[in-house]
């Protein structure tokens, strides 16, 4: 008995330690079986990566980069890649200028601006950035003081590295709006693609709000809304497309540098074409048979005539202020006032932040440049 009872801690110890190696050794086995399989996975793709394209693996990558463009996740640098590849192919073996390329030129496009919009979103790029910023200041803080030229030259390395992200955003933008009057190019000179063309001119005047530009953004909702006129069935786009000037318009009013007339005037056009869009909604709904669909534009409709309250109550605030002096710099236009709470007004179920239109976007690697070839005036009217 007292040799078991000395025992028997030493054999509990010596079970516990054989259940560790055995949990040990199936926990190696389970990192070993992901390693290969990681592995396995790194071959196909560059399996994949060193294959030819040919049509139907050209058509699979673009239709999985339309996936990460369309997704809720956004997944634009991967739609970016693939749509690299996809532009290669295509214009290797059709030219730059076909038609067979307008859609991927488009959609590359698209994603260049989509990912340049969410880096410059408030919970992107600029926020990331904020935070980095405040652990290196705290480090500074805590770490020992070094002399003023280490200093200075620490400011310097932080203004230059400012100056790249910069750069590569203006970067982004700029081949955006390359890709999509690549596509417009195509499109226009090949005839009967009115709604296509439509689209590009939308995304360009999203693109130009996005840059603050409102005239240019104004000017190209009004092609758009010009093209797609002329185009049966696109009633519920065309409703969008007004709402969407409705609102370039009233942010291009809020703008300092305009006599009190100009703002008037565009405040005016803004609510003509906020009721031209429910105008237009009202008509689909009297013809919805399906109960679902007429709810949903009875809910646009009432979305619109709040709107419309909004702006007529800005143009009385604006008139009681000419020849007043005002404090306010934005002359009531609060940024929260701007939106009527559903944006995309649920119109054919595209919105503000999803402008893949398309009927079918690495920075490294960029595909042929056709839009190149458009006079730099357009250039300097988009861009500038």
């Amino acid at each position: 008995k007292e040799r078991r009872s000395i025992m028997a801690p030493v054999e509990k110890v010596e079970k516990e330690e054989t259940e560790a190696r055995a949990a040990m050794a199936d926990e190696m086995k389970k990192v070993v079986s992901k390693m290969k399989e990681e592995l396995v996975e790194e071959e196909v793709e560059e399996q994949e990566e060193a294959e030819p394209l040919d049509d139907k693996s050209c058509d699979e990558k673009y239709a999985k980069a339309l996936e990460q463009i369309n997704g809720v996740d956004g997944k634009y640098d991967e739609a970016i890649d693939l749509l690299t590849e996809v532009l290669e192919y295509k214009c290797g073996k059709f030219g730059e200028l076909a038609i067979e390329c307008a859609p991927a030129f488009y959609n590359y496009g698209v994603a260049l601006f989509s990912k340049a919009r969410l880096e410059n979103d408030v919970f992107g790029e600029p926020v990331q950035k904020a935070m980095v910023e405040k652990a290196i200041s705290q480090m500074k803080q805590e770490a020992e003081k070094g002399s003023k030229n280490e200093e200075e030259e620490g400011e310097d390395v932080n203004k230059e590295e400012e100056a790249v992200e910069d750069d590569e955003e203006e970067d982004d933008m700029e081949l955006a709006w390359r890709n999509l009057e690549t596509a417009r190019l195509i499109y226009t000179n090949q005839g009967g693609h009115e709604k296509e063309i439509a689209d590009v001119y939308a995304t360009l005047a999203e693109l130009s709000m996005e840059r603050e530009d409102f005239e240019t953004s104004t000017s190209d909702f009004k092609s758009a809304i010009g093209v797609i006129s002329n185009v049966p069935k696109c009633e519920r786009i065309l409703a969008e497309y007004h709402y969407k000037l409705c609102i370039a318009l009233q942010l291009r009013a809020a703008c300092q540098n305009q006599a009190q007339s100009a703002k008037d005037a565009l405040l005016k056009e803004s609510t003509k074409e906020c009721q031209t869009a429910q105008s237009l909604l009202k008509s689909l709904a009297e013809e919805a048979t399906e109960g679902g669909v007429k709810e949903e534009l009875e809910t646009c409709i009432e979305e619109l005539q709040m709107k419309i309250e909004e702006l007529s109550s800005q143009q009385v605030e604006t008139n009681n202020r000419v020849g007043a002096p005002s404090s306010s710099s934005q002359m009531g236009f609060d940024a929260a006032q701007l939106g009527c709470g559903k944006e995309n007004l649920g119109v054919v179920g595209r919105g503000v932040n999803r402008v893949s239109l398309a009927p079918v976007k690495k920075r490294n690697n960029v595909p042929p440049q056709a839009a190149a070839q458009e006079p730099e005036v357009k250039k300097q009217k988009h861009l500038s």
